[in-house]
């Protein structure tokens, strides 16, 4: 009788997987981010995806942002030591018009794959922002106060409302005003402009070890869209998705960190 020799699905035999090397480290020392200024496109809906590594000791740790002053801002950011929200607000003439807060905190300082999906022409409110975390729904709440659940509902959009993300500002990957910056490293970073997309386009279940990892997103990007993949294929800051949507290192060195985001499931 023959031997037979079993066909172990691995990572980079499923269908999509993505073997990542390599991240990009952020210093919010000396405000290393990545900016360009772009026009406004779908203003309604859009996503972010991010797989990222904080840092425990820096406060409002930013992804994606623009700023025009403390009243007219729009910032993704992990919020706030000891909390550790992830979080997305927006505010305009100082009203919240999007104040939106995980549930649970981000105390761990290991990798988290991040996704923001807007959608304001939802008729539902709470279908108009989600957020998933390593592949899993997260429920929104406002923010925590010095470590203690605020139970309260977030302040979300209203319907077809146009958020500041993909408007006619100056766009920062790792910062909001540019002096606000991420601290820790990042990893295959997608805009898509013109969708609201879930985990499963960015990432998958590894059915050997239950561990979510990446996969490369193959879809359309529109207008704005691009990616960056910070693992030291390309540039900093060049655009990978055809679009041509280059970002501008700001204080890099062009040093990348070679540090693999597979995280647990």
């Amino acid at each position: 009788m023959g031997v037979i020799i079993p066909q172990v699905i691995t990572p980079s035999k499923a269908s999509g997987a993505q073997v990542i090397d390599g991240s990009l480290k952020f210093d919010d020392s000396v405000n290393q981010h990545l900016e360009r200024t772009i026009s406004a496109s779908n203003r309604r809906t859009f996503t972010l995806s991010a797989w990222v590594k904080h840092s425990s000791t820096d406060n409002n740790d930013r992804l994606l942002g623009n700023y025009t002053d403390s009243s007219n801002y729009s910032s993704f950011y992990f919020r706030d030591d000891p909390d550790f929200q992830i979080s997305f607000v927006e505010l305009v003439s100082g009203s919240y018009n999007i104040n939106a807060h995980s549930r649970r905190m981000a105390r761990d300082t290991g990798w988290y794959h991040i996704v923001w999906a807007v959608d304001t022409t939802q008729a539902t409110d709470t279908d108009r922002v989600k957020l998933y975390v390593n592949g899993v729904q997260e429920t929104l709440n406002a923010a925590y106060s010095s470590g203690t659940l605020n139970t309260n509902a977030p302040t979300l959009p209203s319907q077809n409302y146009d958020t500041r993300i993909l408007a006619a500002y100056d766009l920062r990957v790792g910062a909001r005003s540019g002096t606000d910056c991420w601290d820790g490293l990042m990893s295959q970073f997608y805009v898509i402009d013109g969708q609201a997309l879930g985990p499963e386009y960015f990432g998958f279940t590894d059915p050997l070890t239950n561990t979510w990892k990446p996969k490369k997103y193959t879809g359309t990007f529109g207008t704005n869209g691009f990616w960056l993949p910070m693992d030291g294929s390309a540039p900093i800051g060049q655009d990978q998705s055809g679009q041509g949507n280059n970002y501008t290192p700001v204080n890099f060195g062009g040093s990348v960190a070679l540090d693999s985001p597979l995280v647990s499931g």
